[in-house]
């Protein structure tokens, strides 16, 4: 460990040749000022700058491309023990976002999330959370050992789509299970909805329970007003954002914010066991700058990003196509919605959401989710008004092809509104005992052994210790066929 320290640039040292211009994006300023000494590589990664990727890879993407694609070399600081330009990085991206600390993440948004739950929890403990949560949650469970506590939540039935967690149904969660260490909140959810955050961080931190908010796809909340505020003004413990999803870092890039106070020490250890030795310091430059776009024009740009989403949101409307709106959803367990975030109904088409997206596809549009009854699509700056009538003009067409199935049913979720399965052992304890493959058929009443989530949008359908009941199975068949398999706890 004292070797890899020593190799740390020295930050004194290049302080002091800043003068009173501080650079702004310290990390990658730092990167390009490397690749410009030309320096000879006698070190990962194998490539060379390049030299020895094949050919075409190399034309299409650039030489640039693989002269950033370093390793942790003195002047480029350590991911795991940050001493230099990526301590100062993450120090610029805490004070933006409003952290007391912040770490980069090159393996997801999913690393943050389980370093948290590595971090907060040992074997036993009790974490509440909604049944709809993304799948790192249950990694989280299963590699800390902790045991769930399930909130129903609620549930729009028109689109099946989950809404948020009531107030009232995280408080008497608390009053049943005092001993429990952590409340997971999803803010928002993969279809933009937001919970009434600050209220259950207030009713956690009265039962001294901590909160991690997964805000994987809220990266950009609180750079306009009409967009949702970013859990870490409602006092959130551990905020996980996706950078990358509406943000401009690279696919993979996110950040981990922990609020002042807490034990940083604890989460870094665990970021050790979940993140790789060998970061891409494309994902990790790409953070920087994205969080130094953000500060200098995010308000600037995604005002007019939420001014076209609104002006798009009204000629869907005219169209017969009305987006998931506040007034449909906003109650005791959905405080808001963001309204970048496109869910757009099906069924007046007559198609399923998987029927629309192929469709849509084929008209040259590539939508983020197809569910049963709506597809999703995501606005951000990058979407100007050329992609957006040509949306209109796919949706518009659309329409007229299908007017003539409207009679058509509708598809199932395979997420279900109210239904909690029953838990025989914790995930850990099921993940890890001895399992036998069995066909689904045959698997009512047995303790699933695997997690089952499929992506996108990546909410559970089974999840270790659960027992598979008709419903499940039933949604199972549907997913993988009749003559599918699943893996369940030999006893």
């Amino acid at each position: 460990m004292e070797w890899i320290r020593e190799r740390c640039y020295n930050r004194v040292e290049i302080e002091g040749k800043r003068g009173e211009d501080p650079i702004k994006t310290p990390l990658w300023e730092a990167v390009k000022a490397y690749v410009h000494r030309g320096m000879f590589s006698w070190h990962t990664p194998g490539h060379k700058g390049g030299s020895s990727a094949g050919a075409d890879f190399r034309a299409y993407l650039g030489r640039t491309v693989f002269q950033v694609d370093l390793t942790e070399l003195p002047e480029l600081d350590n991911l795991y023990y940050p001493e230099g330009v990526i301590k100062e990085a993450q120090e610029r991206a805490a004070a933006f976002f409003g952290a007391g600390h912040t770490f980069f993440l090159v393996n997801g948004a999913t690393s943050g999330i389980i370093s948290v739950f590595l971090a907060t929890c040992r074997p036993g403990d009790k974490v509440l959370l909604p049944r709809y949560a993304h799948r790192s949650v249950w990694a989280g469970l299963i590699l800390s050992g902790s045991y769930p506590v399930y909130l129903r939540g609620r549930w729009l039935s028109s689109l099946g789509l989950p809404l948020g967690v009531a107030p009232e149904e995280v408080e008497e969660a608390l009053v049943h299970h005092k001993e429990a260490k952590l409340l997971v909140v999803v803010h928002p959810t993969y279809e933009g909805l937001v919970p009434p955050t600050q209220r259950l961080v207030e009713l956690a931190h009265q039962h001294k329970v901590q909160v991690l908010v997964d805000a994987a796809h809220g990266s950009h909340f609180g750079l306009d007003e009409r967009l949702p505020p970013s859990p870490l003004k409602l006092g959130a413990d551990y905020v996980v954002q996706g950078t990358h999803k509406t943000l401009g870092a690279f696919t993979q890039a996110a950040m981990l914010h922990l609020r002042p106070g807490l034990d940083v020490a604890s989460v870094a250890e665990a970021l050790r066991l979940v993140q790789t030795s060998s970061p891409s310091y494309l994902l990790l430059t790409s953070l920087d700058v994205a969080r130094y776009e953000a500060e200098i024009q995010g308000s600037k740009l995604w005002s007019q990003a939420v001014d076209r989403a609104l002006r798009l949101r009204q000629n869907l409307r005219s169209l017969g196509l009305p987006c998931l709106d506040e007034g449909e959803v906003v109650g005791e367990a959905t405080a808001g919605l963001d309204v970048t975030r496109l869910v757009i109904p099906t069924v007046p088409l007559g198609l399923s959401g998987r029927e629309v997206a192929i469709a849509l596809r084929r008209l040259g549009h590539e939508m983020e989710l197809a569910a049963a009854r709506y597809v999703v699509g995501i606005l951000t700056p990058a979407d100007g008004e050329k992609s957006i009538q040509a949306l209109i003009r796919a949706l518009s067409q659309l329409k007229r092809e299908t007017v003539r199935y409207k009679s058509r049913p509708e598809g199932e979720p395979l997420i279900w509104e109210g239904i909690l399965p029953p838990l025989a052992m914790s995930p850990r304890e099921a993940f890890l005992a001895r399992r036998r493959l069995v066909p689904v058929r045959e698997a009512q009443g047995k303790i699933a052994a695997e997690l089952v989530a499929p992506c996108p949008p990546g909410l559970v359908l089974v999840a270790p210790g659960e027992v598979l009941t008709p419903e499940i199975i039933a949604r199972l068949t549907l997913i993988w066929g009749e003559n599918s398999f699943i893996q369940v706890v030999d006893v």
